[in-house]
C-alpha cells in the first residue's frame, strides 16, 4: 500500500513529496494555490519503454515550480486523489483543469 501524499481538509491541503534531498512538506491555503491541473503524458519504463499514464500537477503560488504526482507512484490512492481534488478545486473556487 503506497503512503498518502496529499491531504484536503476544507480550506487547506497539505503536500509531502520528494524534495532535493529528503522528503517536503507543504501546507498551503486555498488562495495559496495556483491551479490544480491532471494530464496524461507518457511515463518511462525500463529506461526504453513509454507508456500512457497520467498526473496530477499542483501549482503554488508561492513557489517557482509545480507538484506532481504521477499515477505509477501512488497506484492505489492515485483515483483518490483526483475525486477530492477536484471537490477541493470546486469548494474553494481554484483554477482546475482536468485534461484527461
Amino acid at each position: 500500500m503506497s503512503k498518502r501524499r496529499i491531504f484536503c481538509d476544507g480550506f487547506e491541503m497539505i503536500l509531502l513529496y520528494d524534495g532535493n534531498q529528503k522528503e517536503e512538506t507543504l501546507s498551503l491555503k486555498a488562495n495559496e494555490i495556483a491551479r490544480i491541473q491532471f494530464e496524461k503524458f507518457e511515463e518511462r519504463k525500463m529506461f526504453f519503454l513509454k507508456v500512457p499514464s497520467e498526473k496530477i500537477e499542483i501549482r503554488p503560488s508561492k513557489l517557482n515550480y509545480s507538484i506532481v504526482y504521477t499515477k505509477s507512484r501512488a497506484k492505489e490512492l492515485f483515483d483518490q486523489y483526483k475525486v477530492e481534488l477536484t471537490k477541493f478545486a470546486q469548494d474553494n473556487k481554484v483554477t482546475f483543469y482536468n485534461n484527461l
